[in-house]
């Protein structure tokens, strides 16, 4: 009796170690860090000769003020600076300052079109010459050569007569 009684202990307590060594269903709770007063600042600046992108931009946060500019050279030549700022309660406050003259590419002067005569070359007419004529190939028929089968006895069960 009293194995029976263990044995019914020891069978409610294993889901309750696998309960505990896999964990409950459903999905854990995930805690995000809250960073009360944000702070950061980046500054970065591109070159690129070649494909003409130049162009920086920088900024710095702490708590809800905002402060950064940007500028970048514009097709034209001239070069656009915005400054802006934020306060937490003022929203976002930009200034755009544009400096540098524009430079424009030039005009594309069309050009006459220049008629062109074809160049006709002098063609000979073409001689045909005589056709060539082949004597036709002659074919041989062989009879085919004679073939016999010999029976062996080997495999009787091939060698029935019908």
């Amino acid at each position: 009796m009293a194995f029976k009684v263990l044995a019914l202990l020891a069978l409610a307590a294993c889901p309750m170690v696998l309960a505990q060594q896999y964990g409950q269903y459903g999905h854990g709770q995930q805690v995000e860090q809250y960073v009360s007063e944000p702070h950061y600042a980046f500054e970065y600046a591109v070159k690129d000769e070649h494909t003409k992108d130049i162009h920086s931009h920088k900024e710095s946060r702490k708590g809800d003020k905002t402060e950064g500019e940007y500028s970048l050279v514009e097709p034209d030549g001239t070069i656009r600076t915005v400054k802006y700022h934020v306060d937490g309660k003022s929203g976002f406050i930009a200034e755009v300052i544009r400096s540098g003259h524009a430079v424009h590419a030039p005009a594309v002067v069309a050009k006459p079109v220049v008629a062109y005569k074809p160049i006709v070359a002098a063609y000979k007419p073409i001689v045909a010459a005589a056709p060539v004529y082949h004597a036709a190939p002659v074919y041989q028929h062989a009879a085919p050569a004679a073939t016999s089968y010999v029976q062996n006895g080997h495999n009787s069960q091939y060698n029935r007569h019908y």
